[in-house]
C-alpha cells in the first residue's frame, strides 16, 4: 500500500506557474508537462525514501526531499511512519522548475502534517482530492 498523500495549499499555484511558463514557450505542451508533474508525485508516493533529504527546516523539524520528474522538481516531506499510520504520509510541499538554483528556497509552510494528525478517514479524503 502507498503512503497517504497530503498536498500543501501552495502546490496548485506552483503547478499553474510551471504550466504557464511552459505554455509561453514555442515548444510548450502544457498537458504533457502536467503529466510529468503527476508522474513525479506518483514516483514520490511509490518510493518516498528513495530520494535523500536535501534540506532540513529546524523551526519545524521537517526534512525536505526532491523528486525529479522531467524538467520539474517535486519537493516533499516524508516523516517516518507511525503506529497509527503505518504507511506514512508524503506531504507535497512545492513543485518547482528544475532550472532553479535552489528548489528548496522559500518552502516555509507551517507544519500541517500533516494528514498524520488527522484520522485515517480524513487522510483518505485528502488523498482522494488530489
Amino acid at each position: 500500500m502507498l503512503p497517504y498523500l497530503h498536498v500543501m495549499p501552495r502546490v496548485d499555484r506552483d503547478i499553474e506557474e510551471c504550466l504557464d511558463f511552459v505554455a509561453r514557450q514555442p515548444w510548450g505542451k502544457s498537458y504533457d508537462r502536467q503529466l510529468d508533474i503527476r508522474r513525479g508525485i506518483e514516483k514520490a508516493l511509490e518510493r518516498p525514501e528513495a530520494n535523500r533529504v536535501g534540506s532540513w527546516r529546524p523551526e519545524t523539524g521537517i526534512e525536505l526531499r526532491r523528486c525529479n520528474s522531467a524538467q520539474f522538481a517535486i519537493v516533499y516531506a516524508y516523516p517516518r511512519p507511525t503506529e497509527r499510520l503505518g504507511m506514512g504520509v508524503v506531504s507535497i510541499r512545492a513543485v518547482r522548475h528544475s532550472r532553479l538554483k535552489d528548489v528548496f528556497a522559500g518552502v516555509k509552510e507551517p507544519t500541517a502534517v500533516y494528514a498524520a494528525k488527522k484520522s485515517p478517514g480524513e487522510a483518505d479524503e485528502a488523498r482522494a482530492s488530489f
